[in-house]
């Protein structure tokens, strides 16, 4: 249980960092550099929502929940961080962010972070098959096309809060790209069945 306690936190500590890193540069450098983090999980063996919810016996999915919890977590800690370090560009990418989350009705969410969930689900495939190339290209994928990741969504809302921004709609927001990236990381084992060996 300890270790399934911190492992969970490191994973979205680590997380937090990538996000941090995107803030701060922004772009498609902070999305390349935004992978440091999901290879650091993956190196680790981290416990990450999005980094098993595709993998885990469906017996075991219960344990998802403490997991993307105690992600959060740890994205709280890296963001208490980053309020301690903050520029005009961390906060001005943040709001970018921010706005466009805010501007999504929940459907919109909920569907945009399937993307995400298969993509991230593919990228650590590649890892478990012996190659980073997907997990490379995969991360500034999804985020260059703007598709919420929930650990990453929640270091943001919580950069926000501490901020002083904190809106009804974040919790929402972050529900939905939960329900959603879970979605999306069950969708390659459940098209390519058997094929899907892990």
């Amino acid at each position: 249980m300890r270790i399934f306690i911190s492992s969970s936190i490191f994973a979205g500590l680590l997380i937090g960092i990538a996000g941090l890193v995107f803030l701060n540069v922004g772009g498609l450098g902070g999305a390349v550099l935004f992978a440091f983090g999901l290879m650091c999980v993956t190196t680790c063996k981290a416990l990450l929502f999005t980094g098993k919810a595709g993998f885990l016996p469906y017996k075991e999915s219960m344990q998802l929940i403490p997991m993307v919890l105690l992600n959060a977590v740890g994205c709280l800690v890296t963001a208490y961080i980053a309020m301690q370090a903050t520029n005009p560009k961390m906060l001005s990418t943040l709001d970018t962010i921010m706005a466009a989350r805010e501007a999504a009705s929940w459907y919109n969410l909920l569907i945009a972070s399937i993307g995400t969930g298969v993509i991230v689900t593919l990228a650590v495939y590649g890892v478990r098959k012996g190659s980073y190339l997907p997990l490379l290209y995969g991360v500034p994928v999804f985020i260059m096309c703007g598709l919420p990741h929930s650990i990453a969504d929640a270091f943001y809302y919580w950069v926000a809060i501490l901020n002083g921004d904190f809106a009804t709609w974040m919790i929402v927001g972050w529900l939905m790209s939960v329900i959603g990236n879970y979605i999306g990381c069950n969708l390659p084992r459940w098209c390519m069945g058997k094929e899907f060996a892990v």
